[in-house]
């Protein structure tokens, strides 16, 4: 597929990550920046549970499910708003644009510099927009997404039974719903290209749209923050170029992209965002729906929201403390103290679920080898190139800058990017950590959370640096009519220089970043010739055929490549005893009767070959012994491919020449 070709896809990836949300948030009221950085978020959040429900109420999944739900919605939103009018009396309209009289303009402009931006580095990394992404979790994430086309549920409840025998098995599928509503889309083959088109719809759109609500509600109205935030969002390699490469993790790259704005939204409650359009109570609704959201998508990104929303709490909650002591009452002292323990109870609870709880003792056990040093963390940190990336000196700076100037008016800011660093640092210099256990102690998971405050702060870095121009302009008597230029222009002209001297705000990392998974990667999944080869089987096979082979070997990616069912999804699974069987004795299966039973039991009537590709090295990718030499074993007829790789169908449990006929 070309590039050309794949722009409607994109477009499809973009109206299902706005539409429904956007739709939502207008009914509600909502207007400029507001509306359209809360769009993302209750898009996802209205596909994520409406799965949910559909699955439960034996509904089968498709545009319309989400569709029906946005509408529905938008409806009770409507009539909630015309009850609070009544309630409140006549309302009060402000003339004016909600976000100042250029902000719409400059977040428009914005928003074009960063999707060309990003759509170049997406483009020279990806090399075709139906690329295989080469990397250890993708066989889960395309099989899973087949896997909702075929049943027709794309619940979170539902979803985790593609790698379990278990009659429902959690595991949050707000990407994987996501895609799907993409792929019918997306020609042959779809699952693949939808995957890569919703992953540059959250990368170009999402991500850029949840910074821009959340410097709005920090900044205020600015034209010259509309215009930067977009920009300056996608210059970080941490996130979100890294996380669309690294595993694939791809839920935990929706859940960060919507972090900001959920955010946002605590920031609004807790501590009177600038010249906000929101109001506290409906900040509060939509936290709790993001919140939601957010645990559908990914819970790395529910722990990632508890360290970042905890500054900004905590500073509302001294404020509301001091408030009340500084002219004592009973009543006064009784809230202030009441607040204090109710604050304290809440972080205690979230602490002890995250650091002591049984229910996570799984996900804390995961090592990793130490990758640098703790000076050699900081300094990664400072420079934004963790995980050996390449030092960003341009965007780096502004953010010092942005953390000098938010310690007076925002130092909950500063606080956050400091505690987000540090875990990075803590993740990256050990092997596993008390602090870090939640994340998987996997450092490039903790570096994603690091730019969520390090692009306000580049951001308030811009508009700290354009005011000192400004003020040096206008003190100067040669410079004539240029005296009083406009922020907004000031700030223009200074992205634009930092896109030209930062190589097109690095371009070359995010492309390299790309090509390191979907061009040139390291370790294949997939061998020259593979594809077209697993495409050419496809053809061969019967729709409703199911297919045994070692996902180990790259024959997984069967059933997104072809749709055509494979009988382990994944690398890892927890598997039944009849996949147990056929995995360890299928080449047996003209001499044991119970190899024939499992093939009945799984209506597996095919078989793929070869030896693995991915990380051969693994012990796991041995554990597929009897798909070894199906060439040389009695009851297996070659259809396509050769002794090292090949398509087979199994004759050893025919009627004309099972045991005992």
């Amino acid at each position: 597929m070309s590039w050309l070709a794949a722009v409607p896809v994109m477009l499809v990836a973009v109206f299902w990550v706005l539409g429904p949300g956007l739709l939502v948030a207008l009914a509600s009221g909502l207007r400029g920046i507001v509306a359209w950085g809360t769009a993302p978020l209750l898009s996802v959040g209205i596909v994520s549970m409406s799965a949910v429900a559909a699955g439960e109420l034996g509904v089968r999944w498709g545009a319309h499910v989400p569709g029906v739900a946005s509408v529905l919605l938008a409806g009770v939103a409507l009539g909630g708003r015309y009850l609070v009018r009544r309630w409140r009396g006549a309302p009060v309209t402000d003339p004016r644009p909600p976000d100042g009289r250029f902000a719409a303009v400059a977040a428009t402009a914005g928003m074009v510099v960063a999707v060309v931006l990003g759509w170049i580095s997406s483009v020279g990394g990806m090399g075709r927009p139906d690329a295989v992404s080469q990397s250890f979790d993708v066989n889960f994430h395309y099989n899973a997404v087949a896997r909702i086309l075929d049943t027709g549920d794309a619940s979170s409840l539902d979803v985790g039974r593609l790698v379990s025998a278990a009659d429902s098995a959690f595991y949050p599928s707000a990407w994987h719903g996501m895609v799907s509503l993409v792929a019918p889309y997306a020609g042959v083959p779809g699952v693949v290209t939808g995957s890569n088109m919703t992953v540059l719809a959250v990368v170009l759109v999402v991500w850029p749209l949840s910074c821009l609500l959340l410097v709005r509600q920090v900044v205020g109205r600015s034209a010259g923050a509309a215009l930067a935030t977009p920009v300056i969002s996608l210059g970080f390699v941490a996130f979100p170029w890294t996380l669309v490469t690294y595993g694939a993790l791809w839920p935990n790259l929706i859940g960060v992209s919507l972090m900001p704005a959920v955010l946002a939204m605590v920031v609004t409650f807790a501590c009177r965002a600038r010249h906000s359009t929101l109001e506290r109570g409906g900040a509060v609704v939509l936290a709790g729906v993001g919140l939601a959201t957010l645990g559908l998508s990914h819970p790395n990104a529910v722990f990632g929201l508890a360290v970042v929303a905890l500054c900004p709490m905590l500073w509302a909650l001294a404020a509301f403390v001091r408030a009340r002591v500084r002219r004592p009452t009973w009543t006064r002292a009784f809230t202030a103290l009441a607040a204090t323990v109710a604050a304290v109870a809440m972080t205690g609870a979230v602490a002890w679920l995250m650091f002591r709880s049984e229910l996570l003792a799984g996900v804390r056990s995961y090592t990793w080898d130490p990758v640098e040093t703790w000076p050699q963390g900081l300094l990664s940190v400072a420079t934004n190139s963790p995980n050996g990336n390449s030092e960003a000196w341009a965007i780096s700076i502004l953010v010092v800058v942005g953390a000098v100037v938010a310690v007076r008016r925002t130092g909950w800011l500063t606080a956050t990017y400091v505690i987000t660093g540090l875990l990075y640092v803590i993740a990256a210099s050990s092997s596993s950590s008390f602090w870090t256990g939640v994340w998987y102690n996997d450092s490039p998971r903790l570096a994603a959370m690091v730019p969520i405050t390090a692009v306000p702060l580049a951001v308030l870095g811009v508009l700290a640096l354009a005011g000192l121009i400004r003020r040096a302009i206008a003190a100067s008597p040669e410079t004539g009519w240029l005296r009083h230029p406009r922020p907004a222009v000031l700030v223009a002209l200074g992205v634009a220089a930092l896109v030209l001297f930062s190589g097109g705000l690095y371009q070359n990392s995010h492309t390299d970043q790309l090509a390191s998974i979907y061009r040139y990667p390291a370790d294949a999944l997939l061998e020259p010739g593979q594809e077209e080869f697993l495409e050419r089987a496809g053809e061969m096979l019967p729709a409703d055929a199911v297919v045994a082979q070692n996902p180990w070997a790259g024959n997984a990616m069967l059933w997104a490549l072809t749709d055509r069912r494979v009988l382990f999804p994944h690398l890892t699974g927890v598997w039944t005893p009849e996949q147990e069987m056929i995995a360890w004795h299928l080449r047996d299966a003209a001499t044991d009767p119970a190899v024939c039973a499992a093939l009945a039991a799984t209506d597996v009537r095919y078989a793929i070959t070869g030896p693995p590709t991915l990380w051969s090295w693994n012990p796991l990718s041995g554990g597929f012994p009897g798909l070894d030499g199906l060439d040389t074993a009695p009851g297996f007829e070659r259809m396509a491919g050769d002794a090292q790789r090949g398509l087979y169908r199994i004759t050893a449990c025919d009627p004309t020449t099972a045991i005992g006929s």
